[in-house]
């Protein structure tokens, strides 16, 4: 079976083939479809981004597609950068300027007033069913760069994690996985995700069923 994990960020996707590894799919990005349109993610939340992508890369590959979104939410910004998270200095900033960003805003703001989750919402999307999960980890945005600032991660070397008193990026492989939100939804969602493949794939014999099955929303908690 196959299944598309709608990224071209190298990094997001080790971590779902990390995530998805003994599910014997085969998993695909978007770099193996170069002529693939990019998805434009008008949402106006974390969600509605996730499914607009799940939806879009499906309809222009046919083949059932995870997508994410998901970000840095301040509080003492207002929820900023939020939906935003890679866009919101209204230009094409590298991960270093987006971070250091941040911190710029933050600058004498009590460490009890920098509050921030770091998280997002991963949508499957198979032509007819719509799965969803969402996971939110907690902490507080440190006062200076705390580890390094790897590409595709801006916002790591900010959140620092209570539990473990240090930032993101600083956590260890089995501290990491332990509380990686990505990781999370997806082993949330890859049950359900197996069942309704191999439900499809024992109905593909009827042509048309895909096409009259009335479609169905599930949220995985």
């Amino acid at each position: 079976m196959k299944l598309l994990f709608a990224t071209t960020n190298a990094a997001k996707f080790r971590e779902a083939c990390d995530a998805l590894g003994d599910t014997r799919m085969e998993i695909l990005g978007l770099r193996d479809f170069p002529h693939v349109s990019s998805v434009p993610e008008t949402g106006e939340t974390f969600r509605e981004n996730a499914v607009l992508k799940a939806r879009g890369y499906f309809r222009q590959t046919d083949i059932p597609c995870i997508a994410d979104d998901g970000g840095l939410i301040v509080d003492y910004l207002g929820g900023m950068p939020g939906v935003h998270s890679h866009r919101w200095l209204g230009h094409a900033a590298t991960d270093q300027e987006l971070a250091e960003a941040i911190l710029e805003r933050l600058e004498g703001v009590s460490r009890q007033e920098r509050t921030a989750r770091l998280g997002g919402v991963i949508a499957f999307w198979d032509g007819a069913h719509l799965l969803e999960s969402e996971n939110w980890l907690e902490g507080y945005v440190a006062d200076r760069l705390m580890g390094e600032v790897r590409p595709g991660f801006p916002y790591r070397a900010l959140l620092m994690i209570p539990e473990f008193n240090k930032a993101y990026a600083e956590l260890t492989p089995e501290e990491h996985q332990k509380v990686n939100f990505r990781r999370k939804n997806l082993e949330s969602l890859t049950p359900h995700i197996i069942e309704h493949l191999a439900h499809c794939a024992k109905g593909s014999a009827n042509d048309g069923q895909r096409k009259t099955e009335q479609s169905s929303q599930r949220t995985i908690t």
